[in-house]
């Protein structure tokens, strides 16, 4: 039987939302990722009044899900490092985030700098969440 840790999976959800608070904020990638979205300052506004804050509800809690299953695969394997915590979140990064975003390119036609900003957010949030996880095992 596998047993999953929820505190290290609660904390490398938090911080993996932290990361993309701060990578799409003015700071770093947003107003780039805006333009390159086509989305200007009165889009922002007007998905706050229509309730932005259940779209970050959303979204938390399916980077929830997706740390729970790094988590399982990481219990399932027997991780106990960062660095292998951190290992197979890039293979899961490999495996299933860069074929999708194959396909913005492909198919959506999505800027290449768009899918860029994108899919880094990801593995990033994906190495130190994983990390975490595995550390934590």
């Amino acid at each position: 039987m596998y047993t999953v840790n929820i505190w290290p999976i609660l904390v490398a959800t938090i911080v993996s939302f932290g990361i993309g608070a701060l990578w799409y904020s003015p700071v770093l990638f947003g107003k780039e990722w805006m333009a390159l979205s086509k989305i200007n300052e009165s889009d922002v506004e007007a998905s706050k009044m229509k309730g932005m804050w259940k779209s970050y509800i959303i979204h938390i809690i399916a980077t929830f899900i997706s740390f729970c299953v790094l988590g399982f695969i990481a219990s399932a394997t027997g991780v106990q490092t960062a660095s292998d915590g951190a290992f197979f979140a890039f293979l899961a990064w490999l495996g299933f985030i860069i074929p999708m975003n194959i396909s913005r390119l492909l198919w959506q036609r999505d800027p290449m700098k768009l899918v860029l900003i994108d899919t880094v957010n990801v593995l990033i949030g994906l190495l130190i969440g994983g990390a975490i996880i595995g550390a934590w095992n």
